[in-house]
C-alpha cells in the first residue's frame, strides 16, 4: 500500500507541474471586474484581478490610461481590488499590471475596457468645490474704516457636463456668498450673489456645426468692431460646410450677480446685439460680414452712472483673408464704417465715419515679415469698443530672422493724427524704429541688446499753437541665466529725450533691474530690485527711484505649514531737496493645516493674515504707519456627482 501512495502521490505531482508549465506567465493575472473587452456604466470604476501565484503588494505597479494608481491597491486572497477615486473619462481604457515574481521573472499583462458614465449619456458628471473664509480681527488702528473687524465668505464652484455622441452641454458657475461688520464695495452684495455663469450646448458632425452660450461670454469679432467684449448675454453660431452664421445680444452693462437677468432680454438702448456670417471659399479664401448696433444709457461701469444721456451706434464690417502663397504670404482686409452718437439727449445727430486695415506677412524659411496699413477716421466709434484710438492713419512693418542661437527683429511704423487736415489742429507724426537681437548659442545663458529711436513732429500748427519736436533714443541690454530651480535676470535701459522745441526739456533716464529667483515645489523666492534715475538737464535736477520687492512662498513638514510673503519698498529722493518719500508695504499669511481631511473637510487650516504700510515723507517731517493683523480659518469641501 505504502508504493501505491507514492506512486499515487507522484502521479499527481507531475500532473501539476506539467499544467503550470503550460501556462504561460502573462497568464498569471486575470481581469475579473470589468471584464475584458467589456463596456460598463461607471465615473469611477472597481477594479478586480487574480493572480495565480505568490506576489507581494511590493512587487506589483499598475497603472491606468499610463496614470500611474499602484497606492490605491488593496491586496485580496485571491490578487488585488482597486477602487478609483477620480471620475474616470468615458471611453477605451487600458489597465497595465506589471508583476514580479519571487524568482525575479517579470510578469506583464494588459487589459481593456470602456466605461460610460449613464444609460442616457455617455459623459455626465459634475465637479464641485466649495470653500470657506472666516476672518476676524487681531489687531487693527482704530482710523482704518476699510478692514471689516469679522468677515465671512464661502465660494461654491461648479463644472457640470453632459455629452452624448455629438452633443456636448456644459454649465460652470462660482456661487458666492459674503458677510462682513462693513458695507461691501459695490457691485457686490452681502448674502448669496452668483459671481458667474455661463451654460454652453455644443454640436459637431462631419459637415454641422452648432454652439450657443448664455451667460457671461465674451464676445470676439474683429479689431475694428466688437473685441474681447466681456458682458452677460447670449450667442449662437451654426455652420454647414464653409457657412458660418452667428448672433450676440448682450447687456452694455457690465452686471454682477443676480442683478440684469440672462442678459438677453432688453432693447437696442440698452444692449448690444450683432450677426456675422462667414464663407470659406476654400483653404485659401474667406469673407466675412459683421453688422453691430446697440446703445447705453449713459457711459457706466458696474452701474455709476454718468452725467448727459447715452450712447448708440451701429457699425457695419467685412473681412477677407487669403493665403496667396500658403505661409509664405497671407492678406487680410478689413473695412468697416460706423454711425455714433455719444450723447442721445444732445441736439447734434450721430456721426458717420469709417476704418481700412490692411495685413501681408508670412513665414519663408528662417524670415518672418508682415506689413500693416491702418485708418481710422476722427468719428469712428463702435458701441461696445470705446478703446479704439480714432482720428489715426500710419503702417507698421515688422521683419525677423530666427538662426540656431540667434534671433534678429526689425520694425519701423509711421503714424499721424488729424487725418482729414483740420485747420483747428496740428498734424502730429509718430516715428519708431527698432532693432532687437538675441544670443542663445551659451547653454541655460540668454543675451538680448536692443535699440529704439522715436520721433514726434508737428506740421500745420494753427495760431498760438507749439509746435512739438521730441527724438528720443533707448538702448536696452538683458541677460538672464537658468541652473536648476535658480535663474537670474538682468535689465539694463538708458534712454535719452531731445526736446529739439524752445522748451530745451531734455531728460537723461537709466533704468537698472536686477531679479533673482528660486523655484521649488517647496520653496520660491523671487525677489526684484531696481533703481531708476531721471536727470533733467535744463534744471540740472536728479530724481533717484529705488525699489525692493520680495514675493515669497512655501511649505514646511509636509504642507503642514504653508506661508506667503509679499513686501515692496520705495524710495524716492530729488537732489534738491523737493522731494524725499518712502513707502513700505507687506503682507503676509501663515497657515497651520490641522488635518489633510476632517469630517469631510479637506485641509482645515487655521492661520494669520496681515499686511503693513509705512509712508514717510522726510522734507515735510510726516509719517502714516498702520498695520492689521487677522486670525483666519479656511477648508474646502470638494464632491463629484
Amino acid at each position: 500500500m505504502k508504493w501505491f501512495a507514492c506512486v499515487t502521490g507522484l502521479f499527481f505531482l507531475l500532473l501539476l507541474t506539467s499544467h503550470s508549465m503550460a501556462q504561460t506567465p502573462e497568464e498569471f493575472i486575470h481581469l475579473l471586474t470589468p471584464e475584458e473587452g467589456s463596456e460598463v456604466v461607471v465615473k469611477r470604476p472597481y477594479i478586480r484581478c487574480k493572480i495565480d501565484t505568490r506576489f507581494s503588494l511590493e512587487n506589483l505597479f499598475v497603472t491606468l490610461d499610463g496614470r500611474d494608481v499602484t497606492g490605491l491597491i488593496q491586496a485580496t486572497p485571491e490578487g488585488f481590488e482597486l477602487q478609483y477615486v477620480d471620475i474616470l473619462p468615458p471611453g477605451q481604457h487600458t489597465l497595465e499590471v506589471v508583476l514580479y515574481t519571487e524568482d525575479g521573472r517579470e510578469v506583464q499583462r494588459q487589459f481593456s475596457f470602456s466605461t460610460r458614465h449613464s444609460e442616457e449619456f455617455e459623459e455626465a458628471y459634475s465637479e464641485n468645490e466649495l470653500t470657506a473664509l472666516y476672518e476676524t480681527r487681531l489687531k487693527k488702528p482704530e482710523d482704518v474704516d476699510t478692514v471689516p473687524h469679522s468677515r465671512f465668505e464661502s465660494n461654491l464652484r461648479s463644472n457640470t457636463t453632459l455629452r452624448e455622441k455629438d452633443w456636448r452641454v456644459t454649465l460652470t458657475t462660482n456661487v458666492r456668498f459674503i458677510d462682513q461688520s462693513l458695507p461691501v464695495n459695490y457691485p457686490l452684495k452681502k448674502g448669496i450673489n452668483l459671481a458667474n455663469y455661463l451654460l454652453k450646448a455644443e454640436y459637431s458632425s462631419e459637415n454641422v456645426r452648432f454652439s450657443s452660450e448664455v451667460g457671461d461670454i465674451q464676445i470676439t469679432e474683429t479689431q475694428n468692431t466688437v473685441q474681447s467684449l466681456g458682458r452677460r448675454g447670449g450667442k449662437l453660431s451654426v455652420g454647414f460646410n464653409g457657412l458660418t452664421l452667428s448672433g450676440f445680444v448682450v447687456n452694455s452693462e457690465q452686471v454682477f450677480g443676480f442683478r440684469g437677468g440672462m442678459g438677453i432680454e432688453g432693447t437696442p438702448d440698452d444692449h448690444i446685439m450683432g450677426t456675422s456670417a462667414e464663407l470659406k471659399l476654400s483653404d485659401k479664401l474667406s469673407l466675412r460680414a459683421i453688422y453691430i448696433r446697440g446703445g447705453e444709457k449713459s457711459p457706466s461701469y458696474f452701474g455709476t452712472w454718468g452725467i448727459g444721456g447715452g450712447r448708440r451706434g451701429e457699425v457695419f464690417g467685412t473681412v477677407v483673408r487669403a493665403n496667396l502663397i500658403g505661409e509664405k504670404l497671407t492678406a487680410e482686409t478689413e473695412v468697416d464704417f460706423s454711425r455714433f452718437d455719444p450723447d442721445t439727449k444732445d441736439e447734434f445727430p450721430s456721426e458717420a465715419d469709417r476704418a481700412y486695415r490692411v495685413r501681408l506677412g508670412g513665414y519663408a524659411g528662417m524670415f518672418s515679415y508682415e506689413a500693416v496699413y491702418e485708418y481710422m477716421g476722427p468719428e469712428y466709434e463702435v458701441i461696445g469698443n470705446q478703446g479704439l484710438q480714432k482720428d489715426r492713419e500710419g503702417f507698421t512693418i515688422r521683419t525677423g530672422m530666427s538662426l540656431k542661437g540667434h534671433s534678429l527683429n526689425l520694425s519701423f511704423s509711421r503714424y499721424n493724427d488729424n487725418v482729414e487736415d483740420d485747420e483747428l489742429y496740428p498734424r502730429t507724426y509718430t516715428y519708431q524704429g527698432t532693432v532687437n537681437y538675441t544670443l542663445n548659442m551659451i547653454q541655460n545663458l540668454s543675451v538680448g541688446i536692443n535699440y529704439q529711436k522715436s520721433v514726434i513732429d508737428s506740421t500745420h500748427e494753427p495760431p498760438f499753437t507749439n509746435p512739438v519736436r521730441v527724438d528720443t533714443d533707448t538702448v536696452s541690454g538683458m541677460a538672464s541665466y537658468t541652473t536648476g530651480a535658480f535663474n537670474i535676470g538682468l535689465q539694463i535701459s538708458h534712454s535719452i529725450r531731445n526736446d529739439r522745441t524752445d522748451d530745451s526739456n531734455d531728460t537723461i533716464t537709466t533704468t537698472y533691474t536686477l531679479t533673482p529667483a528660486y523655484l521649488t515645489d517647496k520653496l520660491s523666492v523671487s525677489p526684484n530690485i531696481s533703481f531708476n534715475r531721471t536727470e533733467y538737464k535744463l534744471t540740472g535736477v536728479r530724481t533717484d527711484t529705488f525699489t525692493v520687492s520680495l514675493d515669497l512662498r512655501g511649505d514646511l513638514l509636509k504642507r503642514k505649514i504653508t506661508y506667503e510673503f509679499g513686501g515692496t519698498y520705495n524710495n524716492t529722493k530729488s537732489n534738491d531737496g523737493t522731494m524725499d518719500q518712502s513707502s513700505y508695504n507687506a503682507s503676509f499669511r501663515v497657515a497651520y493645516c490641522l488635518k489633510e481631511r476632517l469630517l469631510g473637510l479637506q485641509r482645515p487650516s487655521l492661520g494669520i493674515r496681515g499686511t503693513y504700510n509705512l509712508l514717510k515723507d522726510d522734507v515735510y517731517g510726516q509719517q502714516n504707519e498702520e498695520l492689521v493683523l487677522l486670525l483666519v480659518l479656511s477648508t474646502s469641501i470638494p464632491f463629484s456627482l
